[in-house]
Formats: structure tokens, sequence, C-alpha cells
């Protein structure tokens, strides 16, 4: 929950909305702006919350991308004010409203403060992975508001950062798996309800190779040929594998969470050597994993119930559409590509199809029902066994596959083995799997 609070910047005037008198408590005690456009505002706090702000003309927002730049006690948790103590956070509206005012005739100028329980945290959070303050987090409203040309999808968010979304799941029920009329429909897409528990963050994008360097920076290389050999995966073009922006690929799954603790018996607990271990003690983020199916294709969907989460279905004589969303055969020619490139869902999740195949927490059930039809599965977590051996759940087709655009749908699911096999094929210049991150907060 979140509280809010509004001012009039010319007249310094406050007053408060209704709110739940447990949520945050805010108070404006002044927002003015100096001779050099610079917004100064000051308010109070009664408990720890994140505080986020808008800026209105005529009581309609200028939009986030025109509300970057801010500093001070924003966009991050603020503990609480001491015996009135006030908190401050400055706009720079010169720099990042350049071509306005805030002071025209007519024109109702105002400022909305808001404090978000740290335990219901706005939609998007940044961590940062480099620098004496590597784990930091700040919180936004919108990708747009990001620092930075393009937001969300300047570089700098696909390898010095994890942008995570915030994904309303809490108390949802959605429909899973795939009715018998979808074009292009498997057997294993078996239509069932899901209900899960609680909200969870999702990256924005797959995790790239620049982002896994900077945790794992004593841990070997993921492009390391030694490495490679040894767990019998490989890499495409030298060249390409260096990208920083480009995603970790075919990596198998006991690479990442290690060997010894598996889903579901062990739950979120982790092999401590392995990378994803490293991930949580570096962004002390003790809930970082990969998701399980069911939040990943809640999460793909986005509130949808088409095949794709555009509203489109596939259609063999149109199958390329779904080029605008995702990297899939026909699109690149067997190579990843860097993230963030296409159109996103509308959680603003990139690359849910195409580019490579995302591993999930479960394991495989196989082409027999995943779920019983009809029924509602509360926060499933997948088998305790999988049905044609240490299989795990791979979703969202990679960029090789010959049939991606068939495949490029939100229930498409198929099953990799989890761990080292000497008999598997891993063909070199092959991207395959993946990673994206979720997690609690």
């Amino acid at each position: 929950m979140k509280r809010q609070l509004m001012a009039l910047v010319a007249a310094c005037a406050a007053g408060t909305m209704l709110a739940d008198p447990n949520d945050p408590q805010v108070s404006l005690v002044s927002a003015q702006q100096d001779d050099n456009r610079v917004l100064k505002i000051e308010y109070t706090l009664d408990e720890p919350a994140i505080v986020t702000f808008d800026v209105k003309t005529n009581g309609v927002s200028i939009g986030a991308a025109n509300l970057k730049l801010a500093y001070g006690d924003v966009h991050r948790v603020v503990e609480a004010s001491e015996a009135n103590e006030v908190r401050t956070l400055f706009w720079p509206a010169y720099e990042a409203w350049p071509e306005h005012t805030s002071k025209k005739d007519g024109m109702d100028f105002s400022v909305t403060v808001t404090a978000w329980a740290t335990n219901s945290p706005p939609d998007y959070m940044v961590i940062k992975l480099v620098g004496e303050d590597k784990g930091s987090r700040t919180f936004y409203t919108a990708p747009e508001q990001l620092p930075g040309e393009g937001g969300v999808t300047n570089d700098v968010y696909k390898t010095d950062y994890l942008v995570m979304r915030r994904i309303p799941a809490a108390g949802k029920t959605f429909r899973m798996g795939s009715p018998a009329s979808e074009s292009a429909r498997r057997e294993n897409e078996i239509l069932h309800y899901v209900s899960l528990t609680n909200d969870f963050y999702m990256g924005v994008f797959e995790l790239t190779a620049g982002q896994f360097r900077n945790i794992t920076t004593n841990f070997p290389s993921v492009f390391d040929a030694t490495v490679f050999s040894s767990l019998k995966i490989s890499v495409d073009d030298p060249t390409l594998s260096e990208t920083p922006t480009r995603p970790v690929s075919s990596l198998i799954y006991s690479y990442f969470r290690g060997t010894g603790k598996l889903w579901p018996g062990d739950g979120h607990v982790l092999d401590q050597s392995a990378p994803l271990a490293l991930f949580r003690a570096a962004l002390d983020l003790p809930t970082l994993d990969l998701p399980t199916e069911a939040e990943w294709e809640f999460a793909c969907r986005a509130g949808t119930i088409s095949g794709r989460y555009d509203g489109s279905e596939y259609d063999a004589a149109h199958g390329d559409s779904i080029l605008t969303l995702g990297w899939v055969y026909d699109s690149y020619y067997e190579k990843a590509r860097d993230v963030g490139l296409l159109k996103p869902n509308a959680y603003g999740l990139y690359d849910m199809y195409g580019n490579v195949g995302e591993w999930c927490l479960d394991r495989y059930a196989g082409d027999s029902p995943y779920a019983t039809a009809g029924s509602i599965a509360m926060a499933p977590v997948g088998p305790a066994v999988s049905s044609d051996g240490d299989t795990r759940v791979v979703r969202g087709a990679y960029v090789n596959y010959k049939s991606g655009l068939s495949f490029a749908r939100s229930a498409f699911r198929y099953s990799v083995k989890f761990g080292y096999d000497a008999n598997a094929d891993w063909p070199a210049g092959n991207p395959k799997y993946g990673y994206r991150l979720v997690c609690t907060f």
C-alpha cells in the first residue's frame, strides 16, 4: 500500500488523501522552485518507506520520461523522520523538462509525493551490480523514468544493473496451457487453472553476459574454453559471445543452481558455490531464483489468454508476425541477439519468446497432464520426480529452433536434461538456454 500527499508549488498548500492508517504517512512541508528551476520538495515521514514523486500540470502528470534526474530522498527506502525532521528531494526541471516552465498563466502546477510500504514497493526495482554500492536498490513507477536516454532499454541496464518488474500475481487465478483450438498446440499444454499467492519481481531481460560477469568475477568465466568443455556446453561465434548485452546462452540448469540442492525437495536452498548463490550474496537477495513454470507463464501472458501476449495467434500463413516480439529461427540466422530490442509484453518484459530458452525450476512432467484439466492448482511447484529422466522445464523457444515460429507461444513448453550428460548433444555454435531471474521482496 502507499500514501500520497500533494501540494501546489506556488502556494505550498498541502492536502492529504485518504489512505489506510497502517500505511506510511507522509506530510508535505513545502515544494518550491528556485531561480535555476530546481524544484526542492521537503516532507516528513512517520516510518521507513520507498518514496517516489510526480509533477502535474492542471491535474495531469507531465509523464514519467520527464521526471528523470531527481535526487536526494527519493526512489529508495527513506528512513522515518525524527521529531518532524525534514526529508528533501530535488528535481532539476531545467534539465529534465527543458522545453517547459513551471509557471504559466492559468496553469496549476503541483507535486505529489508517494510513500510506499517497504513490503509493497513500486513496479520497477533497479539493483546495482557494480561499484562499492553493489546491491543498492532504487525504485521507479515506470520504465521511462529510469535515468539515461531510452530509460530501461539503455545498455547500462543490461550490464551494470539488474532491472526487475513487479508482477501482480498475489491472489490471481489464470488460465495456464492452451485450448484444443489453439494453432500449433502440443499435447503437453493441458489447459488448467492456477492461482498464485504472492507478487514477485522478474527480470525485465534475460540474464546477460555482462550481468553475469559483474557478479561472478571470482568464478570461472562462462566463456572459458576449459569450463565449457567440462560442462558439455558451448558458445556461438566467439566474437558474439563476448557481447555483454547478449544473454548468457547454452548453459545448463545445474551449472547455475548447483547439483547438490534440487527443487522442489530442497526448496530455494542452493549449493553455496553455485553462481546463483553468488548473486544472492552480492545483492543481499536471499529469494533470488529461477521462476516456477506457473510464474513464468503468468508473467509472459501478462493478462492475456491468446496464443501470444500481443493478442495474436500463430498462423502458418502469417507466422512471421512473431518477429516483432521475439528472435526465433527465421529472424536471425541462429544467433542470439542483444536483449531488449523488440516489443515487450504488457508487464514490460522483453524476449519472452525466442533469443534463448529460459530454464524454470520445475521438473518436467512429460506429455502427461501437468495439472488436472478443470482444476485450480495453488502455486504449483512441479512434480517431485521427472517423468522422463532428470529433466527440467524450459520455456520461451530459442533462436535456432527450426520450428520457432510456431513454438513462440505463451503455452509452449519442453524438457531438457538439467545436469551433465555425457551423451547430450550440445553442438558448437548453438545458443540454446539461459536464465531469467525472479525474487520476492
